[in-house]
């Protein structure tokens, strides 16, 4: 395998064939899809954008969105893009050519700062205004071309400011499409009120306090909070659609959140370990947390791969460089 560096270790998927395949999701019962970046990226995954107005060739074309949100929407399903408002690759117009300097974040020595140290990946400052206006452009042209909801990158790293100030102009012209966070982790999160923050930390865990901050900001959250009760009960080996303490658990965090705030439930992601990775291997807990899931009135989120009971075999979290690639393996086009 090439280095990521290098080629960005595209696998070789695209819109097209996406939607060639939207039948066999309906068939799983799935009311919509979600999507990773599609602009032009120095990485496979997308989340390294080169350039925020044109799709990477490895994908598609603009014209292959297009049609992509149509036939979803001809389906009668739903269809969620995915932005990065935090940061950009540093091969990025907007940074490589000196002129958009007051657009990043600068260390007190003169160098920019930087998402997760990764050197490749400065960070916009989200309180200039011009950045403001850019980016929200950006996720209008995503609203235009039809997308239900958007899922906000690392929500965290972007200041409060910045998506009070997105979810208006969005509101204004899309007052259907959906804002929906990433707030997950300490890394660049600062609460919007301390006071709030401290006592909600002292009553639940952090990750809870952190996503309650984003009441009145966004229209909701991935539900890391969700995510890691399920795990919880699994890794202790524990039955989950027989488990009235979960369930009671999963109840009152609900209930910490207005009725009118999203809580996106999902097993496992991009950044995670697969489920049955949790379950050790129990194909029946990863069975029983999907019929679990899919009880509540939130939307649900089926990470592609799980229908085929995909795993992996070691951590994602051992440190090893590129990890994170152990549960993003392709799809075989023979098993679908």
């Amino acid at each position: 395998m090439k280095s990521e560096d290098t080629n960005g270790n595209f696998k070789g998927g695209c819109l097209r064939s996406i939607i060639n395949h939207l039948d066999y999701i309906k068939g799983l019962g799935m009311t919509g899809i979600m999507l990773t970046p599609f602009y032009k990226t120095a990485a496979y995954h997308g989340y390294h954008v080169v350039n925020f107005e044109k799709v990477d060739p490895h994908f598609g074309t603009k014209e292959d969105v297009k049609e992509l949100v149509c036939k979803v929407h001809d389906r009668n399903m739903t269809i969620v893009a995915d932005f990065v408002a935090n940061h950009c690759h540093k091969d990025c117009r907007l940074f490589a050519d000196g002129k958009h300097k007051g657009w990043f974040l600068f260390q007190p020595d003169g160098s920019y700062k930087s998402f997760a140290g990764i050197a490749d990946l400065p960070m916009f400052n989200t309180d200039n205004k011009e950045v403001q206006t850019y980016l929200t452009e950006r996720i209008l042209d995503l609203c235009a071309m039809g997308f239900d909801a958007i899922r906000l990158d690392h929500a965290t790293g972007p200041s409060y400011t910045f998506w009070s100030f997105i979810r208006k102009s969005v509101k204004r012209q899309y007052p259907g499409v959906r804002l929906i966070g990433e707030v997950w982790g300490k890394l660049d999160f600062k609460p919007r009120n301390t006071i709030r923050y401290f006592f909600n930390r002292i009553r639940y865990n952090a990750q809870e306090a952190r996503q309650l901050e984003y009441v009145g900001i966004l229209d909701g959250v991935l539900d890391f909070s969700y995510q890691q009760l399920l795990c919880k009960a699994v890794n202790s080996r524990r039955s989950i659609t027989n488990n009235p303490v979960l369930y009671n658990e999963v109840k009152t965090h609900f209930a910490r959140y207005p009725t009118n705030f999203e809580l996106w439930l999902f097993l496992d992601n991009h950044d995670l370990n697969r489920f049955l990775f949790e379950c050790n291997g129990d194909k029946s807990l990863l069975r029983e947390a999907i019929k679990f899931s899919g009880q509540w009135e939130q939307p649900w989120i089926m990470f592609y791969g799980t229908e085929k009971e995909f795993t992996n075999t070691e951590s994602i979290n051992d440190g090893t460089p590129y990890a994170d690639e152990r549960v993003r393996m392709c799809i075989n086009n023979n098993i679908l």
